[in-house]
């Protein structure tokens, strides 16, 4: 990194158990990480439509990734190596690296970041009715099934997990917070957003002035916007290292 944050605190409220690259990567920038995860993945409340899916896998031309999560979600319950025709598109680095960990190569790996830029990418390989399958988050957005419906492409979507905030959360940002502002805080999510506006509960209209956010992407912004906080930073590239970069930029030109 160009500039060293100087042991400047960045909360990370990414799940535990994927927090390990932002961690290092603030490190790494001379930040000082603390973290409060406000995210954990759970399975969804109806697994069969995943467990059938997962079995029907030569039925599909595509299977269309948005996060790391629907990867292992899916992938944990197929038995085996993939069809041999069957063609995998990935959102952006985290989720190809995590097909990758399953000996994967994506075909596609969508150049801009979020669903959108997802859809983008794939729509002109899913024309003339190309079955593709979408395992998502219960709470996805529609745009991605949409835009590719739109395309031509049959969709088949299907809840592959479901997030909730940990029982812990609100003591863990009582403990961070005491005594201090709120400061530098990354969101990769806007259910994390939703999340740490949760657990301040009734502190939260008036100490959303100390909060200096830092967004993954124009998604998680427009959460943030619409609770009433302008990020300080925002990642170009929906990726660890993208998140670093804009907090390192903001906070040199803040001085």
């Amino acid at each position: 990194m160009p500039f060293d944050l100087g042991g400047l605190r960045v909360v990370v409220t990414r799940a535990s158990d994927q927090a390990a690259g932002l961690v290092a990567a603030l490190r790494a920038a001379g930040g000082c990480p603390a973290e409060l995860p406000l995210l954990a993945v759970v399975p969804p409340a109806d697994p069969r439509p995943l467990e059938r899916a997962a079995s029907e896998l030569p039925l599909f031309d595509w299977i269309a990734f948005a996060s790391a999560n629907a990867v292992e979600a899916l992938l944990s319950l197929a038995a085996g190596a993939l069809p041999a025709r069957l063609r995998v598109a990935a959102v952006g680095p985290a989720t190809a690296a995590a097909l990758r960990a399953f000996g994967i190569e994506p075909h596609l790996e969508a150049p801009l970041s979020g669903a959108e830029g997802l859809a983008e990418a794939l729509a002109p390989h899913v024309a003339r009715r190309r079955r593709v399958l979408l395992p998502q988050a219960a709470d996805a957005r529609p745009v991605l099934a949409t835009r590719l419906e739109q395309a031509g492409a049959e969709v088949v979507a299907v809840v592959a997990y479901d997030k909730r905030l940990p029982a812990d959360a609100a003591a863990r940002a009582r403990e961070l917070f005491a005594g201090e502002p709120l400061g530098w805080v990354t969101f990769t999510s806007p259910r994390i957003v939703r999340h740490f506006v949760e657990v301040l509960g009734g502190e939260w209209a008036a100490r959303r002035g100390e909060l200096r956010a830092a967004s993954i992407g124009p998604v998680t912004s427009a959460e943030l916007r619409g609770r009433g906080v302008e990020p300080a930073a925002e990642a170009e590239r929906a990726s660890d290292e993208g998140l670093v970069v804009a907090v390192v930029a903001a906070a040199l030109a803040r001085g």
